[in-house]
């Protein structure tokens, strides 16, 4: 009597099994670094509605919105802001009568999330504020 009683699996079936984990977890890669882009987009606008509160409870304290993105909570949300990356927030005021805060997406670097004291809040192509309001 021959018993062949071998148990387990053969070597090309253990590479086609690897092979698909492989094409798998690749696949979950690439569709993940689209919301990471995504929740760095959210952090952004969230970053920049919260430079807008900070803007108006600076100007409560001091009459101006001079330089509310120099200290306190102001050059903290800059600076956490800018962190997430891209390039640097752009935060500008003018004599103290207004701001304009813009910063590029991560996800599409030519959009920008613009607010400003005039309660304007949009996405824009435009790099700049111009005379102190969103493009």
């Amino acid at each position: 009597m021959n018993f062949n009683n071998k148990k387990g699996f053969t070597l090309i079936e253990l590479l086609v099994v690897i092979a698909i984990i492989g094409i798998l977890s690749g696949l979950i890669i690439v569709s993940m670094s689209g919301a990471q882009n995504s929740a760095k987009d959210a952090n952004i606008k969230a970053y920049v509605d919260q430079m807008r509160a900070a803007a108006q409870v600076f100007y409560a304290n001091n009459s101006t919105y001079l330089n509310f993105d120099a200290s306190g909570d102001g050059l903290i949300l800059k600076n956490a802001m800018n962190a997430v990356g891209g390039t640097a927030g752009v935060v500008y005021t003018t004599g103290g009568t207004g701001y304009c805060i813009s910063k590029e997406l991560i996800s599409n670097a030519a959009i920008h999330y613009c607010v400003d004291s005039a309660g304007t809040v949009k996405q824009s192509a435009a790099t700049d504020c111009v005379a102190l309001t969103c493009p």
